[in-house]
């Protein structure tokens, strides 16, 4: 009996984390995204890619239900994070944006010091008991987004003070202090020089000890080296899911073939 359990913990690699199924999006009559069904594992870099308008970012938004905040925008299907419907009338959203955080293209640090913009989330979501605690939150998230070192002695500074580089990091650092459990980043690395790119990258690695990490990028070359498993849209559809080695050098769809080899694009 003992060897059989042991067989089933070490089968489970993959945890799935996130699972959607026949999700449709519609802004008005536009039908954005269609029948997009798919397993996004727990503790693993999974990257969405295709040609600009194919519906990636806006599948992304539909896991933190940002979506929501778009008038004429309607979401169709089941979308479950750790099997709870995300979508279910009793989840509310700002609760759920905490659990799964977001990181837009552009940085966009808020008007406040640095340790403010950190400390935003815990305090509206009453995570700490006193400021010592607070003060804690901050320095592991900064320290998570690899940024401590550079900022310690000046969290009274603006946080739109920083480099663009280190402003991506400081709402990375903004995103996990809450402690989700998801983190979404949209092209996090397209406003950054290469350097600061570099940069993200290596963190975004190291988040993935810890998160759930789904990353929309136009970049093929930064999904290879970030991703465990990647996705190609095209058309609002999820044309190939698979392995990231996989799915660049062997892909089973020909409209991804052409999408990798520059056919399209």
């Amino acid at each position: 009996m003992n060897d059989m359990r042991h067989v089933e913990r070490t089968v489970r690699v993959d945890t799935t984390k996130i699972t959607a199924r026949d999700v449709q999006v519609f802004y008005g009559d536009t039908h954005a995204i269609r029948n997009v069904s798919v397993d996004i594992p727990d503790k693993t870099v999974t990257a969405f890619i295709g040609p600009s308008g194919c519906g990636k970012s806006t599948f992304l938004r539909c896991l933190n239900r940002m979506n929501d905040t778009i008038s004429v925008a309607r979401v169709e299907g089941r979308i479950e994070i750790d099997g709870e419907d995300i979508y279910d009338r009793r989840v509310d959203p700002v609760q759920l944006r905490a659990k799964v955080g977001m990181v837009f293209q552009k940085p966009n640090p808020f008007p406040k010091s640095i340790y403010d913009n950190v400390a935003y989330g815990p305090r509206i979501h009453g995570l700490a008991r006193d400021r010592a605690d607070l003060d804690g939150i901050v320095e592991k998230a900064l320290r998570r987004a690899a940024l401590w070192a550079e900022v310690k002695d000046r969290l009274s500074a603006a946080g739109t003070g920083l480099s663009g580089g280190q402003q991506q990091r400081l709402c990375i650092a903004r995103a996990v202090a809450t402690s989700p459990e998801v983190l979404l980043m949209d092209e996090p690395c397209s406003a950054l020089d290469p350097i600061a790119t570099d940069q993200v990258e290596n963190l975004i690695h190291e988040l993935r000890e810890n998160y759930s990490v789904v990353i929309v990028t136009h970049s093929m070359s930064q999904a290879s080296r970030v991703s465990q498993k990647t996705a190609y849209f095209h058309l609002g559809e999820l044309v190939e899911y698979g392995e990231t080695g996989q799915i660049f050098t062997n892909p089973q769809d020909e409209r991804t073939e052409n999408y990798i080899t520059g056919r399209i694009g």
